[in-house]
C-alpha cells in the first residue's frame, strides 16, 4: 500500500481523491495546505489521517511516499524539486512548470534521485485517446492532413481567480491550450517544426485570446485556439483524405469519439469512466513506483519537455511574460 500526500486541496484535488478513494493500492495518508482549516476539511472528508500547515512538513514525513501536487503551476517547481531531492515520488498536474528550463531540471532530478515523475495531463492515459490513436495508426481516416480543436470559458471577468492572474502564470494557452498541444503530439506522435501564433494580451499582461498553428514535419496542421474571455464549443476533431474523427466537448474529458467516412458517421464509441477519468494516471503512477520505471510512455519526460518548448516559443511570439521570481530555476 502507497501512502500519497497531496499539496494544495483545491477545486481539483477533489478529482484527485476521488478517485484515489477507489483505488486498491494507494491511500490519502496526509494533506497539506497553507490553511490549516482547510487542510483539515479536506483530510476529514477523504479521510486523510495527517495534515500540515507547511508543504515542506509533508514532504519530510518519511511515510509519504508519493506526492500529488496541486498548487497553481506557478508554484509547480519548487515544490517538486524539494520532493523529488526528498526521494518522494511524483505526479504533478499540468502545465508541469512554467517553461522548460524548470522541466528539465526536474526530470533531471527525478533520475538523478531515481524517482517517478509523472505529468498529469489525464487526458493522455484515457482509454478514449488510445482508441483515436489506433483508428489514425490503421489509417481509418486515411492520411491524416490536419487537427483542429477550441477550449475556453468565460473566466475573464472572475475576481480573484488564479487563472485571471499574472502572479500565478494565468492566462489561456498554459492553462488550457496545453491540452490541444499535448493532444496533438501524442496522436500524431511528432513535435511541431513551425510555429505562428496571435493573441489577445489583456491590461494585466495575461493572454485572453490565443489562436496557434502548429507544423509538423509530415505536413500535419494542428490548429487551436484557447480563451479566458469567451465561450468555446471545445471539441477538437481529426481530419484526413477519407473522413475524420470527431471528439464533442469536452474533448479532453475523453468521454467520446466519432468515426466518421465519406460524410457518414460510421461509428461511436462512449467510454465512461469507472469513477471521473483521473484514475487512470493515478494507477499508471503507483504503476511505475513499483515497476521502477520514471514515468509512463504514454506522457514520458521527452513528451512533457517537447511540450514546453512548443509553449515556450508561443509565449515568445505573443509576449507573454510572467515575474521573474516563477520564471527561475533556482
Amino acid at each position: 500500500m502507497l501512502n500519497w500526500g497531496l499539496i494544495g486541496p483545491g477545486v481539483i484535488a477533489h478529482q484527485f481523491a476521488t478517485a484515489l478513494a477507489s483505488s486498491v493500492q494507494g491511500i490519502l495518508y496526509a494533506v497539506a495546505s497553507r490553511n490549516i482549516d482547510r487542510a483539515k476539511a479536506f483530510a476529514e472528508q477523504y479521510r486523510a489521517p495527517v495534515t500540515f500547515d507547511d508543504y515542506h512538513a509533508l514532504i519530510a514525513d518519511p511515510n509519504v511516499d508519493v506526492v500529488y501536487i496541486a498548487t497553481p503551476h506557478s508554484h509547480h517547481f519548487p515544490l517538486a524539486k524539494a520532493c523529488l531531492m526528498a526521494g518522494k515520488h511524483v505526479l504533478m498536474e499540468k502545465p508541469l512548470t512554467v517553461n522548460a528550463q524548470q522541466t528539465k531540471q526536474l526530470i533531471s532530478l527525478s533520475q538523478q534521485h531515481q524517482c517517478v515523475f509523472q505529468e498529469a495531463m489525464w487526458s493522455r492515459f484515457m482509454p478514449c485517446f488510445e482508441q483515436v490513436k489506433e483508428w489514425i495508426e490503421q489509417q481509418q481516416i486515411g492520411e491524416v492532413e490536419y487537427i483542429t480543436s477550441q477550449i475556453g470559458f468565460a473566466f475573464s471577468d472572475l475576481e480573484n481567480h488564479r487563472i485571471s492572474d499574472p502572479a500565478l502564470a494565468g492566462g489561456a494557452l498554459l492553462d488550457l491550450g496545453i491540452y490541444s498541444v499535448s493532444l496533438s503530439q501524442y496522436l500524431l506522435a511528432e513535435n511541431p517544426s513551425e510555429i505562428q501564433a496571435t493573441a489577445k494580451i489583456n491590461k494585466d499582461g495575461i493572454d485572453h485570446n490565443t489562436a496557434v498553428n502548429l507544423t509538423y514535419p509530415s505536413g500535419v496542421i494542428s490548429q487551436f485556439t484557447c480563451t479566458m474571455a469567451a465561450q468555446c464549443s471545445n471539441v477538437m476533431s481529426i481530419h484526413g483524405k477519407d473522413g475524420y474523427i470527431s471528439l464533442p466537448a469536452y474533448f479532453w474529458n475523453g468521454r467520446q469519439a466519432q468515426l466518421f467516412k465519406n460524410e457518414k458517421l460510421q461509428q461511436t464509441l462512449d467510454f465512461p469512466h469507472p469513477v471521473n477519468g483521473f484514475e487512470y494516471q493515478i494507477e499508471s503512477t503507483m504503476e511505475s513506483i513499483l515497476l521502477g520505471r520514471s514515468c509512463d510512455s504514454r506522457m514520458n519526460h521527452a513528451d512533457s519537455l517537447s511540450v514546453m518548448l512548443t509553449l515556450d516559443a508561443i509565449r515568445q511570439q505573443i509576449n507573454l511574460r510572467f515575474p521573474e521570481f516563477i520564471e527561475s530555476v533556482d
